[in-house]
């Protein structure tokens, strides 16, 4: 009995000795394979980064074409910040073999800005024009200098010429490769599934073996549509899906099982834009700072995002004062909103918190289409809409006193010559020091003057499963950002000598 006893003990002692050396000389690294599984509400129209609109395009584009900065090799200024040279790497080729040439860029380029086109990004290449150096080589050229404009550079994606270069821009939506794309990116199409009805269930991405720049893990993307909110939650609690992005804060507290909840913050803000030239109890400053003062913004955040928003005095986070309120009594208006849930929430916190001061509201919710008509004629007396930020700093399109009228979207109609100055300079100042210290002085300039009444800055929320490794974003401009650093994300691992 000893011999056996003192044999086992030999055993579980030498297995646990083997098991801690195992641990402690080895560890878990991704490997290639696996399959993720996204889930979306919408449909996959035009997978053409120059005009594709919606999310779910976006989402397929980003995956399928690569960036310019993905692709080149070097992209600098000089020192006025007006030219823009780009430098293409060497024998990068599109997923159908053919070789990727500055052709492509000039094609692309041309493309986004042509109106035919109805490209949704034309105006961040306003004033520019572009100029082939070599077949790898290119450059742009601005009217003035734009110190942001690297970034428009880098984030752009290109399209082949070779597979458009053909077709006009307003035909571009009959081809089939609209929705059977030729890219440059990580992945590539492989196959879409259809219902009779013309519903598309599902897009199906391979892998590029082929690509350029960092390879993924996950050997295979597959995107998931659903009619609804509710389907889209459903599919994830049934293990249809790995992941989706929750539009609603009310999704959350529904997913019970196998979560993990990525809070993404965003570049954007809610607003409530007066408008004084049709109420001129507006051009009262005291009454903008009475109706700022007023709005119950904590309950904004709970009620309506659910935690998941950060409240705003200002443009930009943590930017504004607030002062004493005063009564609103007899100041009678329509606030004009989206209708969209969250936003004709909020249309009702707003109007129940001026209310509770004298002012008589009505709220007037209005279809998307709608609501671009009335933004196009400045026709709202108030309007709750949101603002995206692509340079944080950058606020001259939505700010500036010559963007006041339609196309622009400055909807308070905010005309200050500071402001101005302010914001032409920040254009243009290449320390970044001095910039955010312009910064500072705008955004506090435009939170004092409550020419809009500041709302919130909402998160995106991301659910996965705890499969998924290797996600490190936390920070976003729109949804499509959640898919940035995709070659970073793993599902399979092994274990390999430290």
């Amino acid at each position: 009995m000893v011999l056996w006893i003192s044999a086992a003990v030999l055993v579980v002692t030498g297995t646990l000795f083997v098991v801690f050396t195992m641990t402690e000389r080895t560890e878990d690294v991704p490997v290639t394979g696996g399959t993720w599984r996204e889930g979306s509400i919408g449909q996959p129209v035009f997978i053409n980064p120059v005009i594709s609109g919606n999310d779910a395009d976006q989402d397929i584009s980003r995956l399928v074409f690569a960036s310019l900065a993905d692709m080149s090799d070097d992209i600098r200024s000089d020192e006025t910040g007006r030219e823009w040279t780009v430098r293409l790497k060497e024998g990068i080729r599109w997923h159908d073999g053919e070789k990727i040439t500055s052709d492509d860029v000039i094609f692309t380029f041309d493309t986004i800005v042509n109106p035919e086109s109805r490209s949704p990004i034309a105006g961040n290449f306003d004033g520019a024009s572009v100029s082939r150096v070599s077949e790898l080589e290119f450059k742009f050229s601005l009217p003035s200098s734009y110190v942001f404009f690297g970034n428009t550079l880098r984030n752009m994606r290109i399209i082949p010429k070779h597979i458009f270069g053909n077709i006009p821009p307003a035909n571009f939506s009959l081809s089939s490769f609209i929705r059977e794309p030729i890219g440059s990116g990580p992945y590539k199409f492989a196959s879409y599934e259809k219902e009779k009805n013309g519903f598309v269930s599902e897009y199906r991405l391979t892998v590029n073996k082929d690509y350029f720049g960092d390879k993924p893990f996950i050997k295979e993307i597959i995107f998931k549509y659903y009619s609804d909110k509710n389907s889209l939650a459903e599919a994830y609690m049934n293990g249809e899906i790995d992941g989706f992005l929750a539009s609603d804060p009310g999704l959350v507290s529904g997913i019970t099982i196998r979560r993990e909840i990525k809070t993404l913050h965003a570049t954007r803000y809610y607003a409530a834009f007066l408008n004084p030239s049709i109420v001129s109890a507006f051009k009262d400053a005291s009454v903008r700072r009475s109706l700022s003062n007023d709005v119950s913004r904590d309950r904004i955040v709970n009620e309506v995002f659910g935690g998941f928003a950060v409240p705003l005095l200002g443009p930009v986070s943590g930017s504004g004062v607030s002062g004493p309120s005063a009564r609103l009594d007899g100041l009678s208006f329509t606030i004009t909103v989206p209708d969209l849930e969250p936003l004709v929430k909020t249309a009702d916190i707003l109007k129940s918190d001026w209310e509770s001061q004298g002012a008589m509201i009505t709220v007037k919710a209005l279809r998307p289409a709608d609501i671009q008509q009335v933004i196009k004629d400045r026709s709202y007396e108030v309007l709750i809409f949101g603002n995206i930020l692509n340079e944080p700093q950058d606020l001259y399109s939505f700010w500036h006193s010559s963007k006041r009228f339609y196309p622009g979207l400055n909807l308070s109609m905010w005309n200050d010559r500071t402001g101005d100055s302010l914001m032409e300079e920040i254009r243009t100042e290449v320390y970044p020091a001095v910039r955010a210290e312009l910064a500072s002085k705008l955004t506090s300039l435009i939170a004092d003057s409550t020419s809009a009444v500041f709302l919130a800055s909402p998160d995106y929320i991301y659910i996965v499963s705890p499969r998924l490794k290797g996600f490190e974003t936390t920070e976003v401009i729109t949804p499509v950002d959640r898919l940035a650093d995709i070659s970073k994300w793993y599902l399979v691992t092994e274990r390999k000598v430290k």
